[in-house]
């Protein structure tokens, strides 16, 4: 990678343009990602494709003559195909001109990752991506498998010989697990979240089914330490929060994850205070919806 720095655009250029989308992702690139973070699912005829959700959100999605989508029933991407999928749009509105104030509405449809390697690798042959597929132990009847996304996105990194340049980051470490066993040169990424109100750490459901059959009570709080028992993660990316001593969140410090081995890359990382305090903590990388914002603090900092 040319940039030692890794620049994650969240979901291309969420703060920008519409999430998930090929105008977004070439934002993304053109602001100068390092990295394009995505999440995929699973079509009812097997196709990647590339969706935040579940389902068809109708804070989101709208048919094809502009209406929004019903709630109920909901239309899940697993009963529906690539052709089904791209039939409806997206980026009409902005869904949280709250949070993203900034983010231009351009008429999208929901691309295969095919279609986003296509684009991304004509714009830049060295470009990574950090793709999370949606799955979670929680709701099983939602998706597809774990192991059947890893086989899924295995074949397909090799196909396009993405596998160096490729990373698969999720919530459920099932998923790493099996990726680590179909394929190891895919560097793996534990998601994380961990906050006073919730943790995939420690869960109601007691060993947390999030942890791939590990119990982190085992490691007296040591996430450091569980993650190299594991055996099948190469990057550690928490909320945040979790990085930050003074945060409630607060796990355990940046460098004891590097010293075991561990690039450390948080999410979602919007303010420039907040990218500062990270980066100044020694963080491999930022996941943003602004990677405008953390070209701008890099360069300004000569790390570019």
């Amino acid at each position: 990678m040319a940039n030692p720095f890794d620049v994650q655009g969240h979901r291309g250029a969420r703060g920008l343009f519409p999430e998930n989308t090929l105008v977004g992702f070439e934002a993304a690139i053109a602001l100068g990602a390092t990295t394009l973070e995505l999440d995929v699912g699973l079509s009812a005829d097997g196709v990647l494709m590339v969706c935040h959700d579940t389902y068809l959100d109708p804070e989101l999605w709208f048919d094809a003559k502009g209406q929004p989508l019903p709630d109920i029933p909901r239309l899940w991407l697993k009963d529906l195909t690539q052709a089904e999928l791209q039939s409806f749009r997206c980026g009409l509105r902005n869904p949280d001109p709250q949070r993203f104030p900034a983010q231009q509405c351009v008429p999208s449809i929901m691309p295969t990752l095919e279609q986003v390697f296509a684009l991304a690798e004509a714009m830049n042959p060295s470009i990574c991506y950090n793709i999370e597929p949606k799955v979670s132990p929680l709701y099983p009847h939602q998706t597809v498998s774990p192991a059947r996304f890893a086989e899924a996105l295995v074949t397909c990194l090799e196909r396009h010989q993405l596998l160096v340049r490729s990373r698969i980051q999720s919530f459920d470490w099932r998923v790493l697990r099996f990726v680590r066993e179909l394929c190891p040169l895919i560097q793996t990424g534990a998601l994380v979240l961990h906050s006073p109100v919730a943790s995939t750490l420690c869960h109601e459901q007691a060993p947390s089914p999030f942890l791939a059959g590990w119990d982190w009570r085992e490691f007296a709080g040591n996430l450091a330490a569980l993650l190299q028992a594991t055996g099948f993660v190469d990057i550690y990316s928490p909320n945040f929060e979790a990085l930050l001593p003074e945060s409630e969140a607060f796990l355990q410090p940046c460098w004891i994850f590097q010293e075991m081995g561990f690039q450390v890359i948080p999410w979602t990382v919007n303010e420039v205070a907040d990218m500062e305090r990270l980066i100044r903590l020694g963080v491999n990388g930022l996941i943003t919806d602004f990677p405008d914002r953390l070209v701008s603090l890099l360069q300004q900092q000569e790390k570019i």
